[in-house]
């Protein structure tokens, strides 16, 4: 299997990783279009890939990162 291959999302896998980003962009102040706002995004494909596979966990797994 391939690196790409590994990293390849069907549409609602897409939608659980966005709706998360987009949430956590929101409760931090930062915008997607950001270096921040992509660290996160990079960041929360590899949480969904390692099993936080729900906007949720997503979303707690980044809090406990960041000490919140």
């Amino acid at each position: 299997m391939s690196f790409l291959s590994n990293m390849t999302l069907n549409q609602s896998e897409i939608e659980v990783v966005c709706g998360a980003l987009e949430e956590w962009c929101e409760e931090t102040r930062m915008t997607l279009d950001s270096e921040d706002g992509r660290d996160a995004a990079t960041v929360m494909l590899g949480l969904y890939k390692t099993g936080h596979e729900t906007k949720s966990s997503i979303l707690e797994a980044m809090r406990r990162v960041n000490g919140g």
